[in-house]
């Protein structure tokens, strides 16, 4: 019987890229009480504040359940806020809080930090590919 490695595996090599994204983000973030997954909710926000709950939800690929209890969380340490839509009463806009806008360059930072010592184990031709690559196979958010 053959033995079968895991890092064989290409979604294998994906989740322990992932682990290590996601645990320096959890410990950078932690002074802030901020998780990863909050951290983008407020990044989409920077890119489009006072955006539609529903298309905030598709932007992030998240379920509106899923995203309603992580805007609770980040309503309730004022990071953000939810206002009725005056076009749709069955809509939400979601805002940037004035927390978060004061701790923009922070987040910013610290993301760049990260992107840059990822984009510092490749040449420039290879990070291109390698984001080609994460686009490709959807993992910048297209479905």
């Amino acid at each position: 019987m053959t033995t079968i490695s895991p890092s064989r595996y290409i979604c294998f090599k994906l989740s322990r890229a992932m682990r290590k994204v996601q645990r320096y983000y959890e410990v950078n973030l932690a002074p802030l009480k901020i998780t990863p997954v909050q951290f983008f909710v407020l990044s989409s926000l920077w890119e489009a504040d006072g955006v539609k709950f529903k298309e905030l939800a598709q932007k992030l690929s998240m379920d509106g359940a899923t995203l309603t209890g992580i805007l609770d969380r980040l309503e309730r340490l004022e990071f953000i806020a939810r206002e009725d839509d005056p076009e749709d009463r069955r809509s939400l806009l979601v805002f940037l809080g004035e927390k978060a806008k004061l701790h923009h360059d922070d987040f910013q930072r610290l993301a760049e930090t990260l992107d840059n010592e990822i984009r510092g184990q490749f040449d420039q031709a290879d990070f291109a590919t390698f984001v080609r690559m994460l686009d490709t196979i959807g993992i910048d958010g297209k479905e």
